[in-house]
């Protein structure tokens, strides 16, 4: 018998059938009684059966015969099956348009911005630079769809663009970080992404992000080119940071204590292609009247730097 004071008696029963080792029935059955306490005698039953039976049992499967030639290795980020349809900027425009009027929390908001992601990619720079004159523009709950999926589009067009957009100061600053930042995730940059983004160092005010998202996309670029540190692009860069260093990274006042220290962690960054500045890290290190810190995040700036340039050679004898 059950307890006064419970509220809720559940039981469940199963009788299986076993044929030759292998499963051939089930029938479960399932109570639960429902009693209120200030009404003794009162509540609910109900009772639920189910049923399981094994139809038919096949020894052998049969899998389709595919062509090698159709089987590749690839990433599945972002993947999609392209297509030869040209995609213009209005199609693009219409698709901004749709996301705006799709529900926020649906599996078509996000399959609609997916494609925008893809067909941004297809677009020219002056596609995207029309595009962005008639949608940036914020949906009714102040989202911005073109504004968060420039950043995955990852294409040189897209980069340039949005160089322009951070240059015009367009946008707010917590959307200029989220571009910063997604440059170093760019899986293949090109030259001309290196030579829009380098304008950007020399800009007033130049942010932290600035330094260490464009140092990172150039060392991504440099790991897949050889000698990278001979383009006009890349040396470029590393002109306008050595800049920052002077001569051996001297500092007068806690201002241009801050600044070194972000400059010589994003020269670090860039890695291969920071070895022309290895003579200048190497004074910068072993100039004694300069802060430990600043000595030690020479010291730091070269541990992207090959071998090849005889690291050792230029570090400075121990005090």
């Amino acid at each position: 018998s059950q307890s006064e004071q419970q509220i809720l008696s559940s039981k469940l029963e199963c009788v299986q059938s076993i044929l030759d080792g292998v499963l051939a029935e089930a029938k479960c059955t399932e109570s639960n009684l429902v009693t209120l306490l200030s009404q003794k005698g009162s509540g609910a039953k109900t009772q639920t059966q189910s049923s399981l039976k094994l139809l038919q049992v096949e020894t052998d499967m049969l899998y389709k015969n595919v062509d090698s030639e159709d089987l590749y290795v690839t990433s599945m980020l972002y993947e999609r099956e392209e297509t030869e349809r040209a995609v213009t900027g209005g199609e693009v425009s219409d698709l901004v348009w749709k996301l705006c009027l799709a529900h926020s929390a649906s599996f078509e908001t996000a399959d609609l911005f997916m494609t925008l992601v893809f067909e941004l990619r297809r677009l020219s720079l002056e596609a995207l630079k029309a595009l962005w004159q008639r949608s940036s523009f914020k949906c009714r709950d102040n989202w911005e769809p073109l504004i968060d999926a420039l950043p995955s589009c990852a294409t040189e067009a897209c980069v340039v663009l949005m160089k322009e957009i951070i240059a015009s100061g367009e946008v707010e600053e917590d959307k200029v970080e989220y571009f910063f930042w997604s440059f170093a995730f760019i899986p293949k940059p090109t030259l001309g992404m290196i030579k829009s983004l380098a304008t950007l160092l020399k800009s007033p005010g130049t942010s932290q992000s600035c330094f260490l998202g464009v140092t990172a996309l150039l060392h991504r670029f440099c790991s897949a080119h050889y000698s990278c540190d001979g383009l006009p692009a890349v040396q470029s860069v590393m002109r306008t940071l050595g800049k920052f260093l002077g001569g051996n990274c001297t500092v007068q006042d806690s201002e241009q204590f801050r600044k070194m220290q972000l400059v010589l962690k994003a020269i670090g960054n860039a890695g291969l292609a920071a070895a022309s500045l290895t003579p200048i890290l190497s004074s910068c290190a072993s100039l004694q009247n300069n802060p430990i810190e600043i000595r030690l995040a020479a010291i730091q700036a070269f541990r992207r730097i090959p071998c090849s340039v005889r690291v050792s050679d230029l570090l400075p004898a121990s005090d």
